[in-house]
């Protein structure tokens, strides 16, 4: 029973993951940000909007900690 229950727990996380990294490609990363009030003025000068962004966890696995995500789609 524990066995089926930590597979389950695998299968899940993978999927989590599965599903952050292709809502990632919607991004266009740019530089590092703490909150997102601090992506807009870098998403803005890249030509896309000031207000579609995010401050999101380096997706590259860098050691940037987090980073804006201008969202193109």
């Amino acid at each position: 029973m524990m066995l089926a229950l930590l597979l389950f727990s695998l299968v899940m996380t993978a999927r989590s993951t599965n599903y952050s990294l292709q809502q990632d490609s919607d991004c266009d990363i740019l530089g590092p940000c703490k909150t997102k009030a601090d992506c807009a003025g870098p998403c803005q000068a890249a030509g896309h909007s000031p207000t579609a962004v995010l401050c999101v966890p380096d997706p590259t696995s860098g050691n940037r900690g987090t980073v804006c995500c201008c969202i193109t789609a």
